[in-house]
């Protein structure tokens, strides 16, 4: 049970403490908790009212139903007896009591509380599909659940007792997927959502808290600490966060996690990591192995069942081998592969994929050797993690020359990669690129990759973290480490340099693309940050474009700045960085600074005589002129000089691009009749080209010029076109703009209070990209003027104030929906 802060949190540890003391004495109720703590039953009731939001009544029932919970799931008890148990004088008001908590009656406590993993179960347990929705970001699982019966139960306890439980154990040992099922029974008490963070591909510490920011849906905001984005978004909300595989960044979470505990009253943190954090507050709890048949006992299929490790062993060699059963002449062969492995569920798995190729008794003479070197899983020992390493040591030396110098390889990727970019980055003398689809689908067989597939997309791969390390270590011991780092950034810059150069025309495709490479991209760029200062600088200058639309404004801002720093001066790639760097602090609102870099960048183009980068300038140029100096006129000249480049360099995306440049300034130079046969032209080509950008600023520009000749109606219906637009290619930059754009048609119409209500939805959500709107365009400043000043002045102060609150109350999703209902209000 979440509570406020670590004073209140040791209070309700003490009154938690005196009534599971007196659990089975009915008679501890109100009166006598007040008494034992020294205190009016007044007093109690105020302290426990502001700590957790219930009476202590409720409290205190609420108390003995958890305790009870825990008795039955634990134990082989009747319900009379863990009512008993738990204080409650008669087992039919338990009944009731423990059904209107739960939603299911104490007799099906056992097994509806760990079927999680079942959707059919699922259904009877009360778990709905709307229930199964607050789960964010998880990982879908294709596999059954093995056992952990008891181990779910506890924690659960374990969490509403603790506002961050860290699940610890060795690698392998099934810390993740065991969280992912106490997650899905939790989604009862999180009604603001449960969030998987996946911290495994994440490299350095400082990119830890930019993927936790991700996860959330939460953005960079310039001149703000990220820390303090996070705590702002979720402060005032009751959820779960899921922090997954922290060990190699154990610092930076640990840091993370004492700041959230201690700045978000509703949050609790599921952590899994292979060492705890050691913060105050923190209950660790050790991940046990599966459990295993009694060595001393003799082993039928009667005993090896009851095994949890047995029954995953039997579970996965039926996905391996459809003929696989489990039975009296391999139980106690089974048994013994279980006991080898120390019921490590990685290293069983493993084992029981050899079954497609050989029956247990081989496996088990053939490997019994390997299987010696695991050590046992003693919890004080310092080397416990060595034991999957094992597992995974014994696999590796499966397979042939080749399958081991590939699977090295791979570890260079991160975040999973697809067919082409293992054949480009891993082919060399050894490995020859035509062989290695039929390897990479043999490590597949293997287990020793798992594949990641979405309808509709390509076929992705991706190593397990453990399995990644492992590969990783060996890649350096071979000496490899270097050649395979110099393969992944060559690869990487040229997928980033052929999305710089079809920007224009394959738009949606690359960005696409390098969104779903961000990993990747993020370890070229920082492993040559360190080893390849020039090749560093030349990638950062690919991207640029990338980090304006995704929106990635602060990082690729210090990417840029630092490649300009360190690169080598007057080349290519120095014009590109001085270029997108101009490009990014355009948003930041530094408006030497952005000409003193785009000028430079220029200038330094016209003497390597290249038009395309030329003409990509201009573009900026001309924006910049646009909401920077309000200097229409020349804009327009930029604009137009672009669109000659554009036409002899024949790039039609590029031709489209400086278009849209011109329709801009057109229209905020209220040039409204003139832009008209420019932006349908505009609208029809990017269309044709697929460029969402510009699909969605033709219908905004569009909408301007009818807000502009003062059709309101027609603006506000052409605004909602580009919302839907916007959203549809994910430019939230472009969907806040028409949001706000229908709020200023609405107060054309004299809906003030649909205008406020939206405006400020709006607001807030270009606030939150780290973005103030006024000032860039001046016709929109105009706008704003006009139509919310006015809207404000015509209802008064204490009106617009709550009708400002109130559309912020909304949040974006709902203030979408309530302005394209178009008749409301």
């Amino acid at each position: 049970m979440a509570v406020k802060n670590r004073r209140e949190g040791t209070f309700v540890n003490r009154v938690n403490e005196i009534i599971e003391s007196n659990f089975k004495d009915e008679r501890f109720g109100v009166s006598a908790l007040a008494g034992k703590m020294n205190m009016s039953r007044t007093t109690l009731h105020r302290k426990i009212r502001s700590a957790t939001g219930t009476s202590v009544s409720r409290f205190l029932r609420n108390t003995r139903l958890n305790k009870a919970l825990e008795f039955l799931v634990e134990n082989s008890i009747t319900v009379a007896e863990a009512a008993y148990m738990s204080g409650f004088g008669s087992a039919d008001y338990f009944s009731k009591c423990f059904r209107n908590y739960f939603g299911y009656p104490p007799v099906e406590a056992k097994k509806r509380i760990f079927d999680a993993s079942d959707p059919e179960n699922q259904k009877k347990s009360g778990v709905s599909k709307e229930s199964r929705n607050l789960l964010k970001n998880f990982p879908g699982q294709t596999t059954s659940f093995i056992g952990r019966d008891k181990e779910i139960g506890t924690i659960i306890s374990l969490i509403e007792k603790h506002r961050i439980v860290t699940l610890t154990g060795t690698g392998g040992c099934g810390k993740t997927r065991l969280a992912c099922e106490v997650a899905a029974q939790l989604v009862k008490f999180f009604p603001d959502d449960i969030w998987f963070v996946d911290l495994a591909p994440i490299e350095v510490e400082e990119l830890v808290i930019k993927q936790l920011m991700t996860t959330l849906g939460l953005s960079e905001a310039p001149g703000r600490d990220m820390m303090d984005i996070v705590v702002e978004g979720i402060k005032d909300r009751k959820l779960l966060i899921l922090l997954d595989n922290c060990e190699h960044l154990i610092r930076t979470c640990a840091a993370i996690s004492h700041k959230l505990i201690g700045s978000v009253p509703g949050l609790s943190l599921l952590v899994t990591s292979r060492e705890a954090l050691h913060i105050n507050g923190e209950k660790i709890w050790f991940v046990p192995s599966l459990t295993l048949p009694d060595p001393e006992a003799d082993i039928d299929i009667n005993v090896a069942g009851k095994s949890e490790a047995v029954c995953l062993f039997t579970d996965r060699a039926r996905l391996n081998n459809s003929e696989f059963e489990l039975v009296e002449k391999n139980a106690s062969t089974v048994s013994t592969i279980c006991h080898r492995v120390d019921g490590i569920p990685l290293a069983i798995e493993l084992v029981a994929c050899r079954t497609r190729y050989m029956d247990t008794f081989t496996i088990l003479n053939r490997l019994s050797e390997r299987f010696d070197t695991l050590p046992s899983l003693d919890q004080s020992s310092v080397d416990r993690h060595k034991t999957i390493q094992a597992a995974i040591a014994w696999s590796y030396n499966l397979l042939t020359d080749k399958g081991k110098a590939l699977f090295r390889q791979l570890s260079v990727f991160s975040g999973g990669f697809d067919l082409d970019a293992a054949e480009e980055v891993c082919a060399n003398e050894i490995l020859p690129k035509e062989i290695i689809p039929d390897l990479l689908s043999q490590l597949v067989d293997k287990s020793m990759i798992q594949t990641v597939y979405l309808p509709g997309q390509t076929m992705r791969y991706k190593l397990l973290e453990t399995l990644q390390r492992f590969a990783s270590n060996l890649l350096v011991e071979t000496e490899e480490a270097v050649w395979a780092r110099k393969r992944h950034l060559e690869y990487f810059t040229g997928i980033a340099e052929q999305a710089y150069q079809e920007q224009f025309e394959s738009q949606f495709v690359w960005l696409t693309k390098l969104k779903q490479e961000n990993y990747n991209l993020n370890s070229a760029l920082n492993w040559a940050d360190q080893n390849c200062p020039e090749e560093f600088s030349i990638l950062t200058g690919y991207l640029s474009w990338f980090w304006v639309l995704v929106p990635n404004f602060l990082s690729g801002k210090q990417y840029l700045e630092k490649a300009l720093s360190n690169g080598p001066k007057g080349t290519e790639a120095y014009a590109r960085n001085l270029c997108g760097l101009g490009y990014l602090a355009f948003y930041f609102r530094d408006r030497d600074y952005v000409f003193d870099l785009l000028n430079k960048s220029l200038s330094l183009w016209n003497r390597l005589k290249n038009r395309f980068e030329e003409a990509i300038v201009l573009n900026h140029l001309s924006a910049s002129h646009q909401s920077i100096s309000k200097d229409m006129e020349e804009a327009i000249k930029h604009s137009e000089r672009c669109l000659e480049l554009a036409r002899k360099l024949d790039k039609p995306g590029l031709l489209n691009n400086a278009l849209g440049y011109l329709c801009i300034s057109l229209v905020h130079s209220k040039q409204f009749d003139n832009a008209l046969p420019y932006l349908d032209e505009l609208l029809t080509s990017s269309i044709s080209l697929n460029q969402p950008f510009w699909i969605s600023g033709a219908r905004h520009l569009r909408s301007d010029c009818a807000l502009g000749v003062k059709d309101f109606r027609e603006a506000e219906k052409r605004y909602g076109l580009g919302v839907n637009a916007a959203l549809k290619y994910g430019i939230l930059f472009n969907a806040y703009a028409d949001l706000q754009g229908i709020a200023f048609a609405l107060s054309g119409q004299t809906r003030w209070a649909k205008s406020i209500r939206l405006n400020a939805v709006a607001i807030e959500m270009f606030k939150s990209i780290g973005v103030e709107i006024y000032g860039i365009w001046p016709l929109w400043d105009e706008f704003k003027d006009t139509y919310i000043d006015g809207a404000r002045k015509a209802v008064g102060e204490e009106l617009a104030k709550q009708y400002g609150e109130e559309g912020i109350a909304m949040g974006f999703e709902r203030a979408v929906k309530y302005a394209l209902d178009f008749n409301k209000d």
